[in-house]
């Protein structure tokens, strides 16, 4: 029995960092909290909550770093680099940033902190600013807040 208990509690760190989902309770009837792992060297990431028009979402960043290339690591703002630069997913917003966006709508800014009420309908899905994963490495774990 301790056994299992041992490999259940592994599996509950290991499952993060290996891009997993994990659910956190429930709040109450009208707000979801989830905490998420996005990686660096991955396209659109599918978060499973689905947003519907005038839903608050919060995104924020708890922990970790990421970069778009060998040398440099960034938290959700990103490098701050040419936001015009065609290595961008979402033109006009730092490179390596953490980006957004629902089902397929255009790309926002998500960073730090990000507290908006939605307009669009579908999958909130997050990713790195970046075209060229390659080279890319690193994580972020961002606590995902919805008010239904």
């Amino acid at each position: 029995m301790r056994k299992m208990v041992r490999w259940a509690l592994l599996l509950l760190v290991l499952l993060p960092l290996m891009g997993c989902r994990i659910s956190l309770p429930r709040l109450n009837e009208d707000e979801d909290t989830l905490t998420f792992v996005v990686r660096a060297d991955s396209d659109w990431q599918d978060t499973g909550i689905q947003i519907k028009p005038g839903m608050r979402v919060r995104i924020r960043q708890v922990s970790g770093l990421w970069s778009p290339w060998s040398g440099g690591t960034y938290d959700a703002v990103g490098s701050g680099g040419d936001p015009r630069c065609d290595c961008n997913v979402a033109e006009g917003i730092s490179h390596a940033a953490l980006i957004g966006k629902v089902g397929n709508s255009q790309p926002f800014y998500v960073g730090r902190d990000f507290d908006q009420h939605l307009g669009e309908r579908g999958t909130l899905y997050l990713r790195i600013n970046d075209t060229r994963l390659q080279d890319n490495a690193g994580a972020l774990e961002v606590l995902i807040e919805v008010e239904r």
